[in-house]
């Protein structure tokens, strides 16, 4: 694996890291240094989520920490995850060695704290979540570029700095010096004391459905349009924006184009045409094309293509084309596009053919037990908090 841009000292993202650590890492509180371009410090938990973290969670790790001591080496480590089953957070290993090693840090008129307590805290913050069923109007966040965005941590420079953080920074040269200057004189600040604010935005989402509305998915076409309907309650006073695109007969076509107003979505969900074909290519294509128009009004938002279908497709773009090929096709440009795709299979076996268009396109495959509003909406809401949270397609941050 080589270094981005030839520097050593650069990570991969988060996620990838999290990915590695659950693949060597034991549940019950395996803990390892690896190198991924630089010292990396996992440690995991035997918790579903990492806000479900006990006191004696954080106990354990401490003395799991004293013991090897000897062997990390916090000064040389770049970051350090904490993970759970389906969470993880992120934290700076100054202090991970203020708490585990010195048992207590003073935070001035703050007070101070244990282990158990700021562990705690970091969980309770979780960075990552892969849930399948957040809650309904949670907004997810990401990391912000540049100085915009709430702070929420300090965390060592992948690269120079502007948005320093100071007292992070404080506590890291006083930790270099041993202390020294607590009394009084001066204190020098070298370049490794340096801490750098990681701040995180909200982020509009894009949520293009595009609906197989043959013949035998009439009951999944109206739980679809109360799903819609959800969407944009939850989108109230937000940038979010739903689409719809009705995939039958010869061509797909566009029924809401992108709003975040219910009265316009009530009004035209009503012109659904149900047919005996499947032009599913032409479906996905006009999805795709639809959410790039959108984009260019505003590049930072999350573009997320929702295709709810039983798995047939028998209608192609080109005169004697193959209709599910073509399907893949249009599945993999969304993969070049940057776009994600949440493929939601209603039909009664599953589709092979629903499974190969999710994995063109690097998307996620949900089965449902049945068409029902609950389940498309869970579906949906899991992928647009793991799509804002982990940035393009492919999982890059």
């Amino acid at each position: 694996m080589e270094p981005p841009d030839g520097n050593p000292a650069s990570l991969p993202p988060a996620g990838e890291l999290v990915r590695l650590f659950r693949r060597n890492l034991d549940r019950n509180y395996g803990c390892k240094v690896f190198f991924a371009w630089a010292p990396v410090l996992g440690i995991r938990i035997p918790r579903k989520r990492a806000s479900m973290m006990t006191p004696e969670d954080a106990s354990r790790i401490k003395s799991i920490l004293e013991m090897r001591k000897s062997s990390i080496r916090t000064g040389e480590i770049a970051t350090v995850i904490l993970l759970s089953d389906e969470t993880f957070v992120e934290m700076d290993p100054t202090e991970l060695e203020y708490l585990a090693f010195s048992g207590r840090r003073e935070v001035g008129e703050e007070g101070s704290y244990d282990l158990a307590e700021i562990l705690t805290d970091f969980a309770r913050s979780e960075t990552r979540t892969a849930s399948k069923s957040p809650a309904s109007g949670r907004r997810a966040e990401i990391l912000a570029q540049g100085k915009r965005g709430r702070y929420v941590r300090a965390r060592i420079p992948r690269g120079k700095t502007t948005d320093v953080a100071l007292t992070p920074t404080l506590r890291a040269a006083l930790a270099r010096s041993g202390g020294a200057h607590s009394g009084g004189g001066t204190l020098v600040i070298r370049e490794e004391d340096l801490r750098e604010k990681v701040r995180r935005r909200k982020v509009a989402t894009l949520i293009g459905i595009v609906l197989d509305s043959s013949f035998s998915m009439e009951e999944s076409a109206e739980a679809t349009k109360r799903v819609v309907i959800e969407l944009l309650k939850d989108a109230y006073a937000r940038r979010d924006r739903v689409a719809l695109v009705s995939c039958s007969g010869r061509r797909a076509d566009v029924i809401l184009p992108f709003t975040s107003a219910v009265v316009t979505a009530k009004r035209h969900l009503e012109k659904i045409d149900y047919r005996g074909t499947t032009p599913l290519a032409s479906g996905l294509a006009t999805g795709l094309a639809l959410l790039s128009r959108e984009q260019e009004k505003e590049p930072t938002s999350t573009p997320i293509l929702v295709l709810i279908t039983d798995g047939s497709a028998n209608v192609s773009l080109e005169v004697a084309g193959d209709a599910g090929m073509e399907a893949e096709e249009v599945a993999s440009d969304l993969k070049r596009s940057g776009v994600h795709l949440l493929v939601v299979d209603v039909g009664a076996e599953g589709s092979d053919l629903a499974r190969r268009i999710s994995s063109a396109a690097g998307g996620r495959y949900v089965k449902t037990s049945r068409p029902s509003k609950e389940e498309i909406y869970a579906a949906i809401k899991g992928e647009q908090m793991e799509a804002s949270v982990f940035g393009s397609a492919d999982g890059r941050a």
